[in-house]
């Protein structure tokens, strides 16, 4: 009976030692087959294209300067924006504020309207975005109201004051 338990323990120590051993080779190849396919998965492509750069057209045109008085106690300042000129036509649209940059007091007040005499709101001096469409030719035209008002301000002053009209754009994202 004791060879019988010798070999016993001897062949239950021999499966437990082949069990770790398959078990440590088990976790061997799949260490290493996981290297394997994951290095299948990354990839490199090189892409190779040609892209032509979108062409950018923003004009912004004015007439000539206005002069206001006590007497001609309001002027008008009309100016356009479009994305053309005349050989072609921008392929992106934009997106863009129109600003009066002024240092005048209190007497002087301006409005600003668009082609179809609609008021556009200015806040501090500055419109909300607006925006032109690329592709198609587009011409917005507008009218910077002056108005003079010999009550407000400093009186018995003579005021001569530069005007600016500046358009700040970005191109839309696409």
């Amino acid at each position: 009976m004791k060879k019988y338990r010798k070999r016993r323990n001897y062949n239950i120590r021999n499966k437990k030692k082949t069990i770790i051993e398959i078990t440590i080779l088990t976790i061997a190849i799949i260490l290493l087959s996981t290297h394997i396919v994951y290095a299948k998965y990354i990839t490199v492509d090189k892409l190779t294209s040609t892209f032509n750069v979108a062409k950018p057209i923003f004009i912004v045109e004015g007439k000539e300067t206005t002069q206001i008085s006590e007497i001609n106690n309001i002027g008008y300042y009309e100016f356009s924006i479009k994305n053309f000129n005349e050989s072609s036509i921008s392929e992106i649209g934009f997106l863009y504020t129109i600003e009066v940059i002024s240092n005048t007091d209190k007497s002087i007040q301006f409005e600003l309207y668009n082609e179809e005499e609609q008021q556009i709101l200015l806040e501090n001096l500055k419109t909300d975005e607006l925006s032109i469409i690329g592709n198609e030719k587009v011409e917005q035209k507008y009218k910077l109201k002056v108005i003079y008002d010999s009550t407000q301000g400093n009186k018995g002053k003579n005021i001569l004051e530069e005007v600016q009209v500046k358009v700040h754009s970005e191109q839309e994202k696409i």
